[in-house]
């Protein structure tokens, strides 16, 4: 008598709707679909016929050949939902990328994220991608627009690191010919021209600009819905009022502003005055020193930004103090109003130095809605931790439901 045959147990994941086995598949990535052929017959070519596929190779797997992905490409009927790569200098993608790009151009990519070596040139095909919706790109040379470039009408949110771009006009149709656009980041985008690039964009609703050096390299459009923005240069001495740059983001409700060795080299145009308020600017944060040009831009902003209720503000190469502002001077600096609605205030990496500490009093002594105070010490201190804290809780307080909050090295 022949033993029982063994009962081949039921397959559970072919039995799940269909509709649930392809969002499991469009979610996996494409490796991982393409290993459900090993699963049985009836997975063999399921993969093919998926409506998505998102085609990642951030991590420089040595194991995924050119070959790999051509066959993808070949054997897979659907779009492409996501391509993401990353190319060093000696990648095996390195010179199949143009030919992939111009493939993926009519697949309906919605997100794309280029990690490229600098300098390395990016086929226009990219601006055939009219489906996008997240561009990411570091590294890597922008071309110039074709002829007849209608723009990414779907492209909500865009981030540049370390990107060349050929002539300014590109990034600036890029950015004005994407109507949807939310989200910009440019961290140390080369401007190639000695004029400055214009960034205009009507649903814009946050900005960063990093730059190392490239202080001239903007400008602001209209920008009548950003809500957000962060303008960090490690350098601006500019002979154009830093005042007249910053009045491009006066919408914004938060706003962040690190100026590293901001010290015009003209008196006539520092940070003294605005035309014009931040009248929806809810939340500041301030990278800064805290010598005389940092202070009067500090009471400038203050002053002119009537309705914030956060201020944050880091003290930066803060190993002496080479100006003093005392209390005196820095109280010419209130008006009547100033700081009426301010709730937070944190002050990080203070030194104790006679400027720091009298603008602190100042802050305590006249904003009457104030609730909590935070301070921390930073690395250089010049007096003892005891001795500071002593010194903050004999400052008169405005407001009686203020709290100062103190943090130790």
């Amino acid at each position: 008598m022949e033993p029982p045959r063994r009962r081949r147990a039921p397959d559970r994941l072919t039995s799940l709707p269909e509709p649930l086995i392809e969002g499991i598949l469009t979610r996996v990535g494409f490796r991982d679909a393409v290993r459900t052929s090993a699963l049985s017959r009836a997975w063999r070519r399921r993969w093919e016929s998926l409506p998505a596929l998102s085609l990642s190779l951030l991590d420089g797997l040595i194991s995924t050949r050119p070959t790999t992905v051509d066959s993808v490409l070949i054997r897979f009927a659907g779009s492409i939902r996501v391509f993401s790569i990353r190319i060093d200098a000696d990648s095996l993608f390195r010179w199949r990328l143009d030919d992939w790009l111009i493939a993926l151009s009519r697949r309906g990519v919605r997100s794309m994220d280029l990690r490229l070596p600098c300098g390395f040139n990016i086929n226009s095909s990219i601006y055939s991608f009219s489906n996008l919706v997240t561009l990411e790109l570091h590294g890597g040379y922008v071309p110039s627009t074709p002829v007849g470039f209608a723009g990414f009408p779907a492209l909500q949110e865009l981030k540049l690191v370390d990107v060349q771009v050929s002539v300014k006009e590109a990034l600036e149709a890029i950015i004005g010919r994407s109507p949807r656009l939310a989200v910009l980041e440019l961290c140390e985008v080369h401007n190639p021209s000695d004029e400055p690039c214009m960034i205009a964009a009507p649903n814009l609703r946050s900005l960063t600009i990093v730059s190392v050096a490239d202080y001239y390299a903007w400008e602001f459009g209209e920008l009548p819905c950003l809500d957000n923005a962060t303008i960090d240069f490690d350098t601006y001495v500019n002979g154009d009022d830093f005042g007249v740059f910053i009045a491009g983001v006066a919408h914004a409700r938060k706003l962040t502003l690190s100026t590293f060795y901001y010290q015009p080299y003209i008196g006539d145009i520092l940070l003294e005055t605005l035309p014009y308020t931040f009248a929806n600017l809810r939340s500041l944060f301030l990278s800064t020193h805290f010598e005389m040009y940092g202070i009067l831009s500090t009471f400038c902003l203050l002053r002119n930004a009537p309705n914030l209720e956060d201020l944050e503000i880091v003290i930066i190469n803060n190993q002496e103090q080479e100006t003093e502002a005392n209390a005196e001077f820095q109280n010419t600096q209130w008006t009547d109003g100033m700081c009426a609605s301010l709730h937070v205030v944190k002050i990080n990496d203070i030194s104790c130095f006679l400027n720091e500490m009298c603008f602190i009093e100042l802050v305590l002594s006249k904003a009457t809605a104030l609730r909590k105070m935070s301070i921390s010490l930073g690395d250089e201190c010049s007096m003892s931790e005891e001795n500071a804290l002593s010194k903050l809780y004999t400052y008169r307080r405005a407001s009686p439901s203020a709290q100062v909050f103190f943090k130790e090295k």
